[in-house]
């Protein structure tokens, strides 16, 4: 593994400067800045559009009871639109930024709740001002149920109606076009490339797409993605707006004018993907063949290949596969562990363009607390829950000298998980270490250990080490965000929480303890008092200080 060949090049550096402190070729991610979002309980759909207006990079976030224009690379406000209706998303047209919102409409039914009309209004970020706004009579649309109703793309803006699909001016709000819906199967979904496509879902199985030139109003391209009752074809759009067509067995990805780009099979068992992310220069095509995850960087001109790297990932990618580029690299919108036996905070994957150059680095913030919401042309953008109101942050990735490792406290420095529960809490209770592989790299001690009760009336009680931060703002930043995370947590003492997950057995048996700049979690496996009483005793043992003899000194 590269980190692997990584820490020996380090060890080799280290002795060879006899002593010295050794700087070493690291990458590592930088926050640029951040920007309260609110309480925004976002989900994976959740972007963050960016667009260059009059020379400069600006990017829209919301805010509590506002939309707030901000500078990409400093991150300053640059103008504030106040908006109180809710709403569902926005995306920049052009140089003007739109927003879309549902109006609901009728009573709650048993089981169903009747469908809206949609509402757009559109900003102007030169002058601060709204240009328009209006509702969308798009309530009976032949559109599947939940889906929206509106395409925003940079190109323009189409609506859905009973008669076909609309075309908006965005300087103005009027309807400047209709295409009538295609023939043929009925069951329809809008996406948005730089275009709108009108994706057709068949009884068979398989999909039509009808490229819509938004500014002609017409069908500018159709193609047929194959598929059939028990492989169900499918299709996305990538980061950079590429269209991706899954069949059995393979997948297609199409440029906006339905040209395709990039073609590839897919074998069982799958492991992350596919997507496609490219621009006029590389295309880069990720697929699972026979559980490897293969990746293909190819020229856009001519479809030479360029590079290729297989990787074989201990557990797939716990969201789907997607990746945002910036700054040479592309960045993996997904996250590489989200287990006990992974480490705790957010790893993110960063690409080189130039020549597949595979880095895995952690962020100082929970897994399950961030979201990969997009990207500049420098930064990666996250969104991150903390518990005085939700933030977006830009992080700039950095391949150069750099003083630290990417895990900041080498694995060597790592606590025995064996040490972190006193014996006198667990009367005649067994530790048995075990270990675990991180990115690559096989901790030199265990982080993992199972204390055995004395006979079968026990539970069996679980100690992982999560991570170990180098300084007190790193660790207290995990340590809120992971709380913030979990809403539903309960305190029980210092540095010891219950979490709200209940497992198999409907008993909240998981709990997480922190002190000494080190995360822990902690279980006992159907016996809720018992993890309550394990967790406290380990947050007793953080609070004693790394440097008390019991494990490694962590802080000097």
């Amino acid at each position: 593994m590269h980190l692997r060949a990584l820490i020996a090049a380090l060890l080799v550096l280290a002795c060879a400067a006899g002593g010295a402190v050794a700087r070493q070729v690291r990458p590592a991610f930088t926050a640029a800045w951040s920007a309260e979002v609110g309480d925004l309980d976002a989900t994976p759909a959740f972007s963050v559009p960016v667009a260059t207006i009059g020379g400069r990079a600006v990017l829209a976030l919301p805010s509590p009871g506002a939309i707030r224009l901000h500078d990409a690379e400093t991150g300053a406000v640059i103008h504030t639109f106040p908006f109180t209706l809710p709403y569902d998303r926005m995306g920049f047209v052009g140089e003007l930024l739109a927003v879309i919102g549902e109006e609901r409409v009728g009573e709650e039914r048993i089981g169903e709740e009747r469908i809206g009309e949609e509402r757009i209004t559109v900003l102007d970020p030169v002058t601060g001002r709204t240009k328009w706004t209006r509702p969308l009579a798009s309530a009976d649309a032949p559109i599947r149920a939940y889906l929206s109703r509106t395409a925003l793309t940079p190109t323009g803006i189409a609506w859905a109606g009973r008669d076909g699909l609309h075309g908006l001016d965005p300087a103005s709000g009027r309807d400047t076009w209709t295409v009538p819906w295609p023939a043929g199967c009925p069951d329809r979904q809008l996406l948005e490339s730089e275009l709108a496509v009108i994706v057709q879902h068949c009884a068979d199985g398989s999909l039509t797409l009808h490229g819509v030139d938004m500014r002609a109003g017409r069908l500018g391209w159709t193609r047929r993605v194959r598929g059939s009752h028990e492989n169900l074809a499918d299709v996305d759009v990538s980061a950079t707006r590429l269209i991706i067509a899954r069949e059995p067995g393979q997948i297609t990805a199409f440029d906006p004018h339905g040209r395709p780009v990039a073609r590839s099979r897919i074998t069982y068992p799958d492991v992350g993907g596919p997507t496609v992310v490219g621009d006029a220069e590389l295309t880069l095509l990720v697929r699972s063949v026979g559980g490897v995850r293969e990746m293909t960087a190819t020229r856009s001109r001519d479809g030479r290949v360029l590079w290729h790297r297989s990787l074989r990932p201990r557990t797939p990618p716990g969201t789907p596969e997607g990746y945002a580029g910036n700054a040479g690299t592309l960045t993996a919108g997904h996250a590489m562990g989200a287990t006990a036996t992974e480490l705790a905070p957010r790893m993110i994957e960063v690409i080189s363009l130039a020549d597949g150059t595979r880095h895995v680095l952690p962020l100082p913030v929970g897994e399950s607390a961030s979201l990969v919401v997009g990207s500049t042309a420098r930064d990666v953008l996250l969104y991150e829950r903390h518990p005085r109101g939700d933030r977006v942050t830009a992080y700039t990735f950095r391949d150069g000298l750099l003083p630290s490792s990417p895990l900041a406290v080498p694995p060597d420095r790592w606590p025995d998980a064996c040490t972190l529960l006193d014996p006198a809490a667990l009367p005649g209770y067994v530790p048995v270490p075990g270990a675990v592989e991180h990115l690559g790299v096989r901790w030199p001690k265990p982080d993992v250990c199972e204390f055995v009760p004395p006979d079968d009336a026990g539970a069996l009680v679980r100690v992982a080490v999560t991570w170990v931060a180098a300084t007190d703002a790193e660790a207290a930043r995990l340590a809120r965000t992971t709380l913030a995370a979990d809403k539903g947590a309960l305190r029980l003492g210092e540095g010891a929480y219950l979490r709200s997950k209940v497992g198999s057995d409907d008993q909240r048996t998981f709990a997480w303890a922190t002190g000494g700049r080190l995360l822990a979690e902690v279980r006992a496996g159907g016996d809720s008092a018992l993890t309550r009483r394990a967790a406290l005793a380990v947050a007793a043992r953080l609070r004693g200080g790394p440097c008390s003899g019991t494990y490694p000194c962590l802080h000097g």
